[in-house]
């Protein structure tokens, strides 16, 4: 399957389907559109291992892929949310898929798929970030913590969003960090970059993936939704 290194298959797989936001009214559309394909790009490189299809636009406003696991889901909402500049409902749908996989999205289908689009509807009818749908019994909870982590993100000022990822990639590269460190990097002082985090409640954010985190090391990582090696020839 090309460079997408899918050697396995599994019972359950991640759709992430999104729509940006009353882009139909914006005189800049076509920069609008040509913003989400690169960001799209970008995002299909960085997280390339764990990308079942490759993001792609669809019907000219819209998105969609597949993930192998949604341990992924926050970094990847960062990384759409630095990438695309622009704002959008996002639906994530878990289940199977009825067909055969592919590189290509659009080939695809299932109830992965279905959820997903549901999700997406339910989050425009409800004027909310993010729906999560897999048919688990905490959908609401998870849906909770993403929509409570957008909004906070989305309200932050230009010098809270620069700090604030800043320190998440530093943290990510370096397998950590201090205060002392992203303040020296950034040519601020340590207590400046503390006012700037705590405003931005990045570490209620952090919680909350936390928390997301512990729920799907116990749910997805369980023999139930083990991913199965493909037999030889397949």
């Amino acid at each position: 399957m090309g460079d997408l290194m899918v050697p396995i298959l599994q019972d359950m797989y991640v759709v992430l389907t999104g729509d940006l936001i009353s882009s139909r009214e914006l005189e800049d559309r076509a920069k609008v559109q040509e913003g989400l394909k690169n960001a799209l790009t970008m995002n299909n490189k960085r997280f390339k291992g764990a990308i079942v299809a490759k993001f792609i636009v669809v019907r000219g406003d819209s998105f969609q892929g597949m993930m192998s696991s949604p341990k992924y889901l926050f970094d990847l909402y960062y990384a759409l949310f630095e990438n695309i500049r622009y704002q959008f409902y996002l639906g994530v749908g878990i289940g199977s898929i009825s067909t055969h996989l592919s590189e290509n999205v659009g080939e695809m289908d299932g109830k992965a798929f279905h959820r997903a689009f549901n999700a997406l509807e339910r989050a425009k009818r409800e004027s909310a970030w993010i729906k999560f749908k897999s048919g688990w019994e905490i959908d609401e909870i998870v849906t909770c913590l993403l929509n409570f982590t957008a909004d906070v993100m989305w309200s932050w000022t230009e010098r809270q969003e620069e700090v604030v990822m800043h320190y998440k990639r530093a943290k990510s590269s370096r397998g950590g960090t201090t205060l002392e460190e992203i303040a020296d990097d950034m040519g601020v002082t340590k207590q400046t970059v503390s006012k700037i985090l705590k405003r931005s409640k990045y570490r209620m954010i952090e919680e909350a993936e936390r928390s997301f985190m512990d729920f799907i090391n116990q749910k997805w990582l369980t023999e139930e939704y083990k991913p199965k090696m493909a037999d030889k020839g397949e």
